[in-house]
């Protein structure tokens, strides 16, 4: 189970304007590898498991597919997030 953790901002591709747009605040866990599992689910070389901590954008549809379907379901749970959309990373 990852324990370090940094907090980061979630962005996902704005489908109707373009660009990306700011959804959420999380803590993304740093040490994950990729057979780690979210919900059964492994992450793969291209997510991390991250934490939703202050939702921006609660309507926002979760980019990988869970038992919940938009951001304001998850606050305070783990999810899967595509590593290319968490800002703040480096």
């Amino acid at each position: 189970m990852p324990n370090a953790s940094k907090e980061c901002q979630l962005f996902l591709t704005d489908l109707i304007n373009g660009g990306d747009v700011f959804v959420a605040i999380d803590m993304a866990y740093m040490d994950c590898v990729p057979t780690d599992t979210v919900h059964g689910i492994p992450l793969g070389e291209e997510n991390l498991r991250v934490t939703i901590t202050i939702p921006k954008l609660k309507r926002a549809l979760l980019p990988i597919s869970t038992n919940a379907t938009c951001i304001e379901e998850v606050v305070g749970g783990s999810v899967a997030w595509p590593k290319r959309y968490n800002r703040g990373l480096q």
